[in-house]
Formats: C-alpha cells, structure tokens, sequence
C-alpha cells in the first residue's frame, strides 16, 4: 500500500521540489498540497494522509498552531514540521511532531524522515544531531537582561513600543533597541516572532 502524504507550504516551487523528491520512490504519493495552516487542517481532514508535512511559517495558522489544533483530534497523521530555523525544535516536538527538518537540507533527507515518522520513530535534522529538544529550544530568558525581560512581559501583554515606553518611563527608540536586541540574542525574525516566543514563556517572566 502506498503511503500518503500532504505537504503544506506557502511557496508553490517548494512544493514542487518535495513532492518531486517524495514521488521518486514508487511507494509514495502525496495525495494534497496545501498553501496555509487552514487550508491544511482541512485537506489532512479530507484525505486522511499518513504523514503530514508543515512549514513552520505559514500565512493563516503557522506549523505550531497546526499542530496545536491537531492535538484535539480523535486521530492524526504523522506530522513533520520544515523550517529554516532550529530554535523552534523543542516547542514543535512537545506539540507532537515526530520529524522536524532544515528546509535546506530536505531535499536530501525527507524520504528518510517520512519513513521514520510513519512507524512512529522520531526524525531531526542531522545538522542537529546530537542536540537533545532542550538543547535545540530558544535560549534560556535568562541571556535576557532584566530591563529587556520587563520590555518582554509588556510584549506578552500586547502592548505596543509607545505604550512599553509610557509604562517603563523609557523612550520609544529605547524600547525598539531592547525588542531589537531580544530578537538578536533569541535568533527571532519577523514581525510577530517576539510577540510569539513572549506569549509561550508568559510564565516564566517576571512580575513588573
């Protein structure tokens, strides 16, 4: 029986790509391919697959809230999660990942990873080989300095740098320099990335 696959990711040609490198073994088909997190969540309801391929950076719902949403369902595909980041490792195998590859090398090692998750073994990059999920999470707040980890506490709260800057008598560019400097030192890019790693570790931060 052949094993069934999705792949959902935002850029067509990467698709393409993996698919094309799936389909070469003969045992394997990819039966959908999604283009966001929603659009996923309803194709793996639809057919059903094997193994479930997310990006990590999806419009609609990302690979974490995929996996999240997942986690209520009466059954679920094997999933694995593509990035080009290794600091969300940990966070997406405690959400139920069993594969979590570099989109750089997956080409390469998505054959191996799908037929690794499929009988419910784990599969990790080996550009991280040898790194526990603790060691692959993002570093530990408390690299973090305690006027950046009180910007971060506002962070998790919504508020905006004008309004950090109000409740923490600073100015709003040294409010950015601390959101800017977080962001460096945690290996976060993107717009929401900072908003998103302070709402997961809401309860480790500091009281104001």
């Amino acid at each position: 029986m052949a094993l069934r696959v999705l792949i959902a990711d935002d850029h067509p040609l990467f698709r393409q790509g993996l698919r094309a490198a799936l389909e070469r073994r003969p045992d394997v088909v990819v039966v959908a391919e999604a283009g966001d997190g929603r659009e996923a969540i309803a194709l793996v309801r639809e057919h059903a697959p094997d193994v479930a391929i997310l990006d990590l950076s999806m419009p609609e719902l990302d690979g974490l809230e995929v996996l999240a949403q997942a986690a209520t369902w009466p059954s679920a595909p094997a999933f694995v999660v593509l990035t080009m980041h290794d600091a969300y490792a940990s966070r997406a195998l405690e959400l139920g990942a069993l594969g979590y590859v570099l989109k750089e090398d997956a080409a390469a090692e998505i054959v191996t990873c799908v037929e690794r998750v499929v009988r419910g073994q784990r599969f990790v990059s080996p550009a991280l080989a040898g790194a526990t999920p603790t060691e692959v999470a993002p570093p530990a707040l408390e690299e973090l300095s305690a006027a950046e980890r009180r910007v971060l506490r506002l962070v998790s709260q919504h508020k905006t740098s004008r309004e950090i800057a109000e409740i923490l008598h600073l100015s709003p560019r040294t409010v950015q320099n601390h959101r800017a400097n977080m962001c460096r030192k945690l290996g976060l890019e993107g717009s929401q990335a900072l908003l998103k790693f302070a709402l997961e570790h809401q309860d480790a931060l500091d009281p104001l």
